[in-house]
């Protein structure tokens, strides 16, 4: 009957060092990701006022575009009876 007993060789430690230069490593670390996160938030923000702003305007020509189509349909069907009436006489 075979045991399996666990590696006795040392694990490497994922713990960041106590030292003051590597609290301050990682505060500078912090720093600079968080500087990092603002500017993308900052471009975050441009990109959906942008994004806005172009849903405003293509709601706009969504109207103007029906209108156009109800003007179209409506010379169409005048059109029709014009002719429909000439044909008659």
């Amino acid at each position: 009957m075979s045991t399996h007993h666990p590696s006795t060789s040392p694990r490497p430690s994922n713990a960041v060092p106590t030292g003051t230069s590597s609290q301050k490593d990682t505060s500078s670390d912090t720093q600079r990701k968080l500087y990092h996160l603002n500017s993308q938030m900052a471009q975050l923000n441009a990109n959906l006022s942008d994004f806005n702003d172009l849903l405003v305007n293509t709601c706009s020509n969504y109207e103007k575009i029906e209108q156009l189509g109800k003007i179209h349909a409506s010379i169409f069907m005048a059109g029709h009876s014009v002719f429909e009436e000439e044909n008659f006489n």
